[in-house]
């Protein structure tokens, strides 16, 4: 680095040297005269130069110092112009309009599948209409009878009416023909019920009786028997409460108490007996039967019909083996009916007729 430093102080001496040869310097105020450094290695060189006053006041500036200055110089200028190049293209830029972004265009909608369309559903094929059934509503037709003579017949027949609405309670008949019946005996009633289904179609016949007397704390009882085969089904019991011997109408309130007891008791029984119709008359395809409107038959209903039944100890009546079913098609009184065959063998007089 010292020796390109002396060699531009040379340099700077040497066209000192020329230029005061050349001519003289218009202008001392930034000038002095100084001695030639040169002048011992250019014979022709003059004896004093004039060099700028700030290298005499400040010292000749070094290599390094020239090299700074020129290239400090250099930076300001391009800055210079570099700057008034930018101001420009920024004004452009000011002026030039924000370019909008371009819209990024949706995606198209697709319109929903079309579906094919679903073939309409067949009519489904016209069924014959099936007759309806009537559900069972047979009721059952009790008579009452007494056995002895304490005219409690017609008091227990109307608290049994009240009690079993759903049943027929025939007071009068059974009035009349325990008149004239002897039922003193399990064997004498079991052949009265069965009279009774005989002659006035009864599905169950109630005999009242009073064993130990109509007495405060005694019972009343009262004997279910069924009528085709004239089994006792069961034996009921109602005591009679407690009341002044000389107050008859405690005593009337006592006893219509246990018979009210005794009512709803055979009500309850009733309700599981089976219920059963006889066959009285075949005429060619007609069938008669001994029950009808009053015992709940409807026109349609279907019926079982049993031949052969017999009596089970200590359980009842069993119908015999099933022959047939008939369908009720019409009545006849007010309570009877004709029926015919739907399914099976032909009816028999003395057949029953009954549900599952």
């Amino acid at each position: 680095m010292g020796k390109y430093a002396s060699l531009l102080i040379a340099s700077f001496f040497i066209l000192g040297g020329c230029a005061g040869t050349s001519g003289t310097v218009q202008d001392t105020g930034d000038y002095v005269e100084v001695d030639n450094p040169a002048l011992t290695m250019s014979p022709g060189a003059p004896p004093t130069i004039w060099v700028p006053r700030s290298y005499v006041e400040q010292g000749i500036p070094r290599g390094g110092e020239v090299l700074e200055k020129g290239v400090a110089s250099l930076k300001g200028s391009h800055a210079e112009s570099g700057g008034q190049q930018a101001a420009p293209q920024t004004a452009a830029a000011q002026q030039v309009p924000a370019v909008q972004p371009s819209p990024v265009p949706s995606p198209p909608v697709q319109p929903p599948p079309v579906l094919p369309p679903v073939p309409a559903a067949k009519p489904a094929p016209e069924v014959a209409p099936v007759r309806q059934i009537p559900a069972r509503t047979a009721r059952h037709k009790i008579f009452v009878i007494e056995a002895g003579q304490h005219s409690l017949q017609s008091r227990f027949s109307s608290e049994m009416k009240k009690a079993s609405a759903d049943n027929l309670v025939d007071a009068a008949q059974a009035a009349f023909v325990s008149r004239y019946a002897s039922a003193g005996t399990v064997s004498e009633r079991s052949a009265l019920s069965r009279k009774l289904q005989e002659d006035f179609a009864a599905t169950l016949a109630v005999c009242l009786t009073a064993p130990e007397g109509v007495v405060p704390g005694k019972a009343l009882a009262a004997e279910v028997y069924e009528t085709h085969g004239g089994s006792l089904v069961r034996k009921l019991e109602a005591l009679i409460g407690d009341y002044p011997r000389s107050d008859a109408h405690a005593r009337g309130l006592a006893i219509d108490r246990a018979l009210r007891e005794l009512s709803i008791q055979v009500r309850d029984v009733a309700a599981f007996v089976p219920w059963y119709g006889r066959v009285v008359a075949v005429e060619g395809d007609r069938i008669y039967l001994n029950a009808g409107k009053e015992s709940g038959l409807g026109i349609g209903m279907a019926l079982n019909l049993y031949r052969s039944g017999k009596i089970i100890e200590k359980l009842g009546y069993a119908p015999g083996q099933k022959a047939a079913i008939v369908e009720i098609r019409g009545f006849v009184g007010t309570d009877g009916a004709f029926a015919a065959v739907r399914e099976g063998g032909k009816a028999q007089v003395s057949d029953l007729v009954g549900f599952e």
